[in-house]
């Protein structure tokens, strides 16, 4: 597992979102207590492995295998609409 820092428009991090996990799942470790104020985003990737993407006003940071967010954003929308990816 890695950490990937990365910027991306709101429209943009809404497909990649979409299109980076298969299911989500609560964050519940790391919200308790106040342990962070950030967008947390858990779950299972589309290659099978778990992720997790922090949003913050300035950034984002995915854990996990750099290969499953590099798939998503250097492919295009699958649904064929948007153009991001």
């Amino acid at each position: 597992m890695e950490e990937v820092t990365f910027s991306r428009p709101p429209n943009e991090l809404s497909c990649i979102i979409g299109n980076l996990f298969t299911s989500v799942e609560p964050p519940c470790d790391l919200c308790d207590h106040g342990r962070t104020t950030d967008l947390v985003i858990t779950g299972i990737t589309h290659s099978q492995n778990y992720g997790r993407l922090t949003i913050k006003t300035d950034c984002c940071i995915f854990y996990g295998r750099p290969e499953d967010l590099a798939a998503v954003m250097t492919g295009r929308c699958p649904k064929g609409g948007c153009g991001n990816g």
